[in-house]
Formats: C-alpha cells, structure tokens, sequence
C-alpha cells in the first residue's frame, strides 16, 4: 500500500475500518515512518480535542437545563397527566372523537334494529284479534295462560 492510500485511514478510531483495511494499514505503517508520524501526530490531537471538550463541558453548569427546556415549551402543548378515572376517560374521548362517537352510536342502533326486526316478524298479534263476546244469561271465564287469555261462554250457575 501506498502513502496515498493509506491517508484515508490514518486517525480512524478502534472498529470504524474492516479487518482488511486495518490489517493494510498496520502493516503499512510498520514499513513508513512518515505515515506513522502522522498516525500518532493524528492520535494526539484526536486525545487533545477529546480532553478540551470534557473540560469545557464540565465548566457548565447543566442543573437547569431541564427547567429551561420546560419554560420554553407553551403550556398550551404542555399538559400533565388526567387525574382520575374521570379524567383519564375525557381525555380519551377529546383524542378519539370518532371511536367515542362510534361507541355511543353502537347500543342505540342495535336497538333501533332489534325494534325493527321484532316489529316485522311478530306477525298480528292480541291488538290485530277482534273478538267480540256477546252473552245473555251465560257466565264468561277468562283463563290466564302463557298463550295469552281464553275466555270460556258456558250456560251460568242457575243451570240456564
């Protein structure tokens, strides 16, 4: 390998090449000492940035950066957690107006078509049944059955 192509590599960090490229390098740089010159002049610097950041960041004082964040967010998009079951149930319905809408729509058109349903097959019923019972001197029995009411006409106590 060449110096120029072995520049590309120089100052990578521990994992970034593939073993081949890594293996192409090292080897290079046992054979140039120029490329490993810079290598280790990369190294440094690399150690020297690395230590200016930790020492400029441990300068700052982070303690209220969690509350500047807050403050900068509107209260408007900013919204604890609903309290109670109550709270938690409006909630869910300002964010699922749809669904909510479906769940109360659902029981009352079940009804409507159950009403329907049961209003077409029923067929004529006691109010479609004229009956008329007319009688002179006879007594008239009405029995309560699970079939609904049978009134019975039969000739009266007297023996008439």
């Amino acid at each position: 390998m060449r110096c120029a192509g072995a520049a590309p590599l120089l100052g990578s960090r521990p994992g970034e090449l593939d073993p081949t490229d890594e293996a192409l390098l090292r080897a290079h740089l046992s054979t140039c000492p120029a490329c490993e010159a810079r290598q280790a002049d990369l190294l440094a610097l690399s150690g020297l940035v690395q230590e200016g950041l930790l020492a400029e960041a441990s300068l700052r004082d982070l303690s209220g950066l969690a509350d500047g964040v807050m403050a900068r967010i509107p209260a408007s998009a900013w919204r604890g957690a609903p309290a109670g079951p109550l709270g938690r149930l409006l909630s869910f319905l300002r964010h699922h107006r749809v669904l909510a809408t479906a769940s109360a729509l659902a029981p009352a058109l079940a009804a409507l078509a159950l009403y329907l349903y049961i209003g077409r097959t029923a067929g004529p019923g006691p109010a479609g049944l004229a009956i008329e019972v007319t009688s002179e001197d006879l007594a008239a029995i009405v029995l309560e059955t699970s079939d609904g009411p049978v009134i019975l006409v039969g000739e009266g106590s007297d023996g008439t």
